[in-house]
């Protein structure tokens, strides 16, 4: 068995990002390779801990709190984990450029054999990120050994020139669970019965992070202009974040609290998409969000920012408006869309399927990317000390 090491640079919730690795890890053969996850900060869904340990998985944190220096913090707790736990394979996550050519760099000074950075948004197109694009070229063509992303934008925002050009990198699909994400009447009417929303009003729905990136502000100001044309209309926010707090104050501010429902983290995505009308995305920057595909495969249309990469695989649910456009341009176009879905809503399971983003094809070639580097490194599945469990942690950290 080959053991990866899963690393974050934003604490562990229940983000794009362990949404796309969770769906790979659930479907894949753990006999063959297993996935240990660290994270500097905090593990701050119990659930997704408890699942990773059932499945033979480990969560290693340093809780330090996310803040004014996480660049540093990634830095030291990466590089202090990795002087006392080798592992064969080191898979780098982040929306944060610095993070994967910092992680690189700490990966290959610590000798690990394969190191990956996994570029899954895009960002803000703003003097800071060409600063930092073009400092990063010379660490990102030196220390990584592959490069993955979730499309072809994602990989433009992060990746050096040279690497797109000669087509170095892989486009992993975000792909997901058709046996869990489906169109189910019944399940809709179960949802709306318990969450007290009306079978008829139109539900805009929205999951994620609270953060800056996923610009939930600007989301509740479209959601007023929605309310304004049509007060029966109701908001489903699920997710946790530092920004919840002022999302919250403002929601109360434009006295929508009533019609504005803060679920918190959910083990029951499937449900509460199946209970929308529409999904709503206004973020920043995304590469291919995993949300988007999910809502899909429930038969649910997508609105969201032209920032986000226009490979969501089915056309005809997806609809880019840009940022600049006025919260009422965009409640017009999710009313408009609401009504068709609640009348046309359809199974979109094959053609999920179809368009390759089933999860049971993609984990299997997610675990067979991983054996092949191993194979390719020369890692032996009986790798001494790293495709056993890891149970040792040093005094600066804690194993969640």
């Amino acid at each position: 068995m080959i053991r990866v090491l899963e690393v974050f640079r934003e604490p562990m919730a229940n983000g794009g990002q362990e949404s796309f690795l969770m769906n790979m890890y659930r479907n894949m053969d753990r006999t063959k390779v297993q996935l240990d996850f660290l994270t500097p900060f905090t593990c701050d869904n119990p659930d997704l801990k408890a699942e990773i340990e059932s499945m033979g998985g480990q969560v290693f944190t340093y809780d330090h709190p996310f803040g004014e220096n996480n660049n540093k913090v990634f830095r030291e707790s990466v590089q202090d984990f990795l002087s006392s736990h080798p592992y064969p394979i080191v898979h780098f996550h982040s929306g944060s450029t610095y993070a994967l050519m910092e992680g690189a760099k700490l990966a290959a000074e610590a000798k690990v054999p394969v190191r990956v950075v996994h570029s899954h948004c895009g960002g803000f197109k703003n003097l800071k990120y060409h600063v930092i694009k073009m400092l990063s070229i010379p660490w990102l063509l030196k220390y990584p050994t592959d490069y993955l992303a979730c499309s072809d934008l994602a990989a433009e925002w992060k990746f050096p020139k040279s690497v797109i050009q000669d087509h170095r990198y892989t486009v992993i699909h975000n792909a997901v669970d058709t046996d869990r994400f489906r169109l189910d009447p019944a399940l809709r009417e179960k949802i709306r019965t318990v969450l007290g929303v009306d079978a008829n009003a139109p539900v805009l729905g929205h999951v994620g992070r609270f953060s800056l990136q996923k610009n939930h502000a600007f989301l509740i100001d479209i959601f007023a202009a929605v309310h304004q044309k049509n007060p029966d209309a109701i908001l489903l926010l699920a997710g946790a974040g530092e920004l919840e707090p002022e999302i919250r104050d403002k929601v109360k501010t434009l006295d929508l609290e009533n019609a504005v429902k803060f679920l918190g983290l959910r083990k029951d995505i499937p449900a509460l998409m199946n209970a929308m009308d529409v999904f709503v995305l206004p973020s920043f920057f995304e590469g291919l969000p995993v949300v988007g595909v999910e809502a899909q495969a429930t038969g649910l249309p997508v609105i969201t920012s032209t920032a986000v990469a226009r490979e969501l695989p089915l056309k005809d649910l997806a609809q880019y408006i840009p940022l600049e456009s006025s919260p009422d341009t965009w409640a017009d176009a999710i009313l408009h869309t609401a009504d068709e879905s609640r009348v046309h809503r359809r199974n979109t399971t094959q053609e999920i399927a179809e368009a390759g983003y089933e999860i049971k094809a993609a984990a299997r070639a997610f675990e067979q990317f991983y054996l092949d580097r191993a194979a390719e490194a020369g890692i032996q599945s009986d790798h001494a000390g790293t495709n056993q469990p890891v149970s040792a942690f040093n005094e600066k950290g804690t194993e969640a």
